[in-house]
């Protein structure tokens, strides 16, 4: 039996996605990359599907501490100050993330939902560029949890 991580697309989303993260948390997100590409070709549904899925990874861990009535939330830094930074300043694509992922943690799958749609509606080039980044930044968020939480460095 080979524990090979899988390089082609598999049939089933899921297992694409978890070959994915695999390929992320042994420090080869080059591998992974091209397997969520084949997600995100099959259109609108696979596409928040997968943000959905990653931002669960994301989240799950985190909204069992949260005391009753707590709120998820993600606390952006800015790297140069090491101050809380602004999320009205980050590229489209981070933004989405972290709205999508805080949403998404909250429970709020209405929200989530519309603000994937948001950042395709126009459907041009930058639409696609910021989608992309933003599912890369969901796919470095579920990683760095799982690596987290199985205290796997790579």
């Amino acid at each position: 039996m080979s524990h090979e991580i899988p390089t082609t697309p598999q049939t089933d989303p899921a297992e694409t996605i978890l070959a994915a993260l695999a390929h992320g948390m042994t420090g080869h997100p080059e591998k992974a990359l091209p397997l969520l590409n084949s997600i995100i070709a099959g259109g609108e549904r696979p596409s928040v599907s997968l943000c959905s899925a990653l931002a669960e990874i994301s989240a799950a861990e985190a909204r069992k501490t949260l005391p009753k009535d707590g709120h998820f939330g993600l606390l952006m830094l800015n790297t140069d100050t090491g101050k809380r930074g602004n999320i009205d300043e980050a590229p489209a694509g981070i933004r989405f993330a972290m709205q999508f992922s805080t949403a998404w943690g909250n429970n709020d799958q209405q929200t989530a939902y519309a603000l994937f749609r948001a950042l395709i509606e126009s459907g041009d080039d930058q639409a696609a560029e910021a989608l992309a980044t933003g599912i890369r930044c969901l796919f470095d968020m579920a990683v760095i949890t799982l690596r987290e939480k199985t205290g796997r460095t790579t």
